[in-house]
């Protein structure tokens, strides 16, 4: 994960750092139950759903992005830029300026 810091031409100060794709789980881990052990009086959950971990809303984020921060001033850009880690400062500041504003969270 990379985190860089740049100031642009107005003089504010932003961080900047990726946000890695989803992880994604493999079949077997996500099927297999890890209970081995019968239980007395153990009752089976009566969740509808029976995968309930945590994927990314939004086909635009499966690839991750890049997190643009100053103050309270968030965006994101999605698909991360290949190789924006070593972008010059000015190079940074216009791939923030074509972030979408709003919150970082998913």
């Amino acid at each position: 994960m990379a985190l860089r810091e740049f100031i642009d031409s107005q003089g504010r100060a932003w961080k900047a750092w990726d946000v890695p794709p989803h992880r994604v789980f493999t079949t077997i881990r996500a099927i297999a139950d890890r209970r081995v052990r019968v239980t007395p009086g153990y009752a089976p959950e009566r969740r509808i759903r029976a995968e309930r971990r945590h994927r990314v809303a939004s086909p635009y984020l499966e690839h991750g992005w890049v997190c643009f921060e100053s103050g309270t001033d968030k965006r994101r850009l999605a698909p991360p830029p290949p190789d924006w880690a070593n972008a010059a400062d000015g190079d940074l500041e216009a791939l923030c300026e074509r972030a979408a504003q709003g919150s970082t969270r998913t």
